[in-house]
């Protein structure tokens, strides 16, 4: 049982999840609960990735997050006790940890603590989506795409070698049109823009993958330097 964030919460409190808890094994593209469900449960991914998405009064869906497995989604509806205020949908097969809200509940210590660290991964996410948010006003694409890149890196990154180095590594999973529902850009803008980094050697497109050449570059366009 992967836990994440939550994986060094004291025995109490990994009895509540342990009791409350129960696994569910998803297809691609299924919906783990919508924008505005009530909220009844949060999840921990344990295979597979999950897209969290925000659905506009005007339609427009934006992309914030993808988690991996050992992430948290849905837990600020059940700390707050309020619906869900995203969408969750898995992207491949994918198993998730249920968890129900009763688990939070009560007077023990076991509740206390798991309030206590889900209170501190809601923050986390505030945080987050706070940086995105502010990084959609970027006047340029590429500060906007820079940023959701370097962010989905911290999540989904990994080290691969390209030819005598290691590198960061996004894979498949990320795609282009993510890429634009995050940096508020159009699929064929944003592989115009991979294909000129590539061509500048800031990143190198090798089936399907992203590998980030040279990734103070990115840090600077994010940070409007260059």
């Amino acid at each position: 049982m992967k836990l994440g964030a939550l994986s060094d919460i004291g025995p109490d409190a990994m009895d509540r999840i342990s009791r409350h808890a129960r696994e569910r094994v998803l297809g691609p593209n299924d919906i783990i609960y919508h924008q505005d469900d009530e909220s009844t449960h949060f999840y921990i991914v344990q295979s597979g990735n999950v897209r969290l998405s925000y659905i506009t009064e005007e339609g427009f869906v934006s992309l914030f997050a993808i988690m991996a497995p050992g992430g948290t989604l849905g837990e600020a509806g059940v700390l707050g006790g309020f619906d869900h205020v995203e969408t969750a949908s898995t992207i491949g097969p994918t198993t998730v940890l249920a968890i129900s809200a009763d688990c939070l509940r009560g007077d023990g210590s076991g509740a206390a603590e798991l309030r206590a660290e889900m209170g501190r991964l809601v923050a986390r996410r505030y945080l987050a989506q706070m940086q995105l948010t502010r990084a959609l006003y970027l006047p340029k694409l590429s500060q906007r795409l820079a940023h959701a890149l370097l962010q989905l890196l911290e999540t989904l990154g990994n080290e691969v070698r390209y030819r005598d180095r290691m590198v960061d590594c996004l894979g498949p999973v990320v795609t282009q049109s993510d890429l634009g529902s995050m940096a508020r850009g159009t699929r064929e803008n944003i592989n115009k823009t991979l294909r000129k980094w590539d061509k500048d050697g800031i990143v190198r497109l090798e089936d399907r993958h992203i590998l980030f050449l040279d990734r103070q570059r990115l840090e600077n366009m994010a940070l409007a330097i260059e």
